[in-house]
């Protein structure tokens, strides 16, 4: 986990994070809740579609960019 930590904070070194792509508090919620599931298997899943929803906003945040005619 620390070297994930690492390679957000480089990221943002140099990249400023648009707020209008950001993670809700509802959809933060949603994820812990299917963490403190009882079935072990429940966590790692969600995980993954948190990892697949980032990789989601982040694709519409470029297209909407891209759409705009800005640079990311």
């Amino acid at each position: 986990m620390e070297k994930i930590k690492k390679y957000i904070e480089r990221f943002f070194k140099s990249t400023k994070m648009n707020i209008r792509y950001s993670i809700s508090l509802e959809e933060c919620k949603a994820i812990a809740e299917s963490i403190r599931s009882k079935d072990e298997f429940d966590g790692l899943f969600a995980v993954g579609d948190a990892f697949e929803f980032g990789y989601v906003k982040g694709y519409r945040a470029a297209k909407a960019e891209m759409k705009k005619g800005g640079a990311a």
